[in-house]
């Protein structure tokens, strides 16, 4: 379990501990309130406790919303990336025909780099030596075709295989930025403080009854604790329940055909 997974469950089940101690420390400070019968201050605490309620449910939208954009948004670039690979695979045969091997083969230590750097893919390697080979394998490629053009069957079969490496090497980086992008932790944390802030607020209502209800606090901090656990485990879709493997498997299946191929 890498730190990810650990950070996943350790979030959500420390926000429920917090909120519940919270909101327990509300209560005990409106009951001592309610001893020195300062029922003045009370008046406009419900707007209060409305604002920073609304505040809290602006904020779980907001992070829900740019997740699931994020996560439509790296599905498609998987498949963008995919398409591109295949394309220039295909093109490689405007080659001379002396020159496609050593192409080809660098091309399969390209995809291997890429799969490797994918989230979560087990690899003996640190990011910055997949970087270096990823880099290296990029300039092998490029300067291999750019030096065969010359000798394609005409000057329109050379720009058409260097676009389809260029569109390559560009729908590889728009795909690992788009996985290094995340809600700035800012918010994050942010949205952690208002969750604790209303649980004290709701703790603190609770003094009128003259008794703590644990069932609804209990209820308040597990609803928001889990739908938090579920919007991070929408922002890490290689890390949790909800996963884009089966879209990971368009590269391991455009990888298979690159060893069937030429």
């Amino acid at each position: 379990m890498n730190g990810v997974q650990l950070a996943m469950i350790a979030l959500p089940l420390g926000l429920f501990g917090i909120m519940l101690l919270s909101a327990v420390v509300g209560h005990r400070i409106a009951a001592w309130r309610l001893q020195r019968r300062d029922d003045a201050s009370a008046v406009g605490t419900s707007a209060v406790d409305a604002a920073v309620l609304g505040l809290l449910g602006l904020l779980v939208a907001f992070w829900f919303s740019s997740a699931g954009t994020r996560l439509d948004m790296r599905r498609s670039l998987i498949v963008e990336e995919a398409n591109a690979i295949g394309t220039a695979w295909l093109r490689l045969d405007l080659l001379p025909e002396d020159a496609q091997p050593a192409v080809r083969e660098e091309f399969r230590s390209y995809l291997d780099v890429r799969l490797a750097q994918i989230p979560g893919a087990t690899h003996a390697e640190s990011d910055a030596v997949l970087a270096g080979r990823l880099a290296t394998a990029q300039n092998s490629i490029w300067r291999q075709a750019v030096a065969a053009a010359p000798r394609c069957l005409s000057p329109q079969a050379a720009v058409l295989l260097l676009d389809a490496l260029n569109a390559m090497f560009d729908a590889g980086t728009r795909h690992l930025a788009a996985f290094n992008a995340h809600t700035p932790v800012a918010i994050l944390a942010l949205l952690l403080l208002v969750a604790i802030f209303a649980a004290v607020l709701a703790g603190h209502d609770m003094a009128g009854q003259g008794r703590f209800n644990w069932l609804h606090i209990v209820v308040f901090a597990a609803v928001v604790s889990l739908t938090i656990w579920v919007i991070y485990d929408l922002e890490m879709p290689r890390y949790g329940l909800i996963r884009i493997d089966n879209y990971d498997q368009t590269l391991l299946d455009l990888r298979a055909s690159f060893q069937r191929g030429p």
